[in-house]
């Protein structure tokens, strides 16, 4: 007995249309936990280990902005209370950052800072899971997204190997090791 082309085709597509539609609630966060540093962690909390991939680098080059993260937690609604079936506008509040975000904050790092229209530029996305390492002006470890700077000469490591088809492009970070 053959099954014609179509049918499969049609409960393939099916298939993959629910799976990417489906209610799952399953967080979908940028690094696979190979870089993960303790985010609680205080500067004076010790050698946190950090694991910087076994690749070449996605980007090499300048850091030319560091954005912490601020959740929105007033005068918003929470997810759980919304109904993904009502219509949206642009009058309604802001929905709330869940309390298990593990967003940090963005990196804009530039191949050619001096080329404003040119060279590659990739705004990252910083999260508990991105492996941050390197050495400070002052010659201290950096371990944390507090210690990024403006400046920072950097080697980055984009998550999943997926990112945004913008300019600057956007990207998850892996990882990210200050060389200078």
């Amino acid at each position: 007995m053959r099954i014609p082309t179509t049918v499969v085709a049609g409960c393939l597509t099916l298939t993959l249309v629910v799976g990417a539609c489906s209610d799952d609630d399953t967080p979908v966060t940028a690094g696979d936990g190979a870089g993960t540093t303790e985010p609680d962690c205080e500067a004076d909390c010790g050698d946190v280990v950090v694991t910087i991939p076994d690749r070449a680098p996605d980007l090499s080059g300048t850091i030319t902005s560091v954005e912490p993260f601020v959740p929105v937690t007033e005068d918003c609604t929470p997810a759980d209370e919304l109904d993904r079936d009502d219509s949206v506008s642009s009058e309604d509040p802001p929905i709330c950052t869940p309390e298990d975000n593990d967003v940090l904050g963005t990196i804009l790092v530039e191949e050619s800072p001096e080329d404003p229209s040119g060279g590659r530029k990739i705004s990252y996305t910083v999260t508990t899971s991105t492996g941050i390492a390197g050495d400070g002006p002052d010659g201290t470890g950096i371990g944390s997204f507090d210690g990024l700077a403006e400046g920072q000469k950097a080697d980055t490591w984009v998550a999943g190997g997926q990112c945004a088809e913008s300019y600057p492009e956007q990207c998850g970070l892996e990882a990210v090791r200050v060389t200078g």
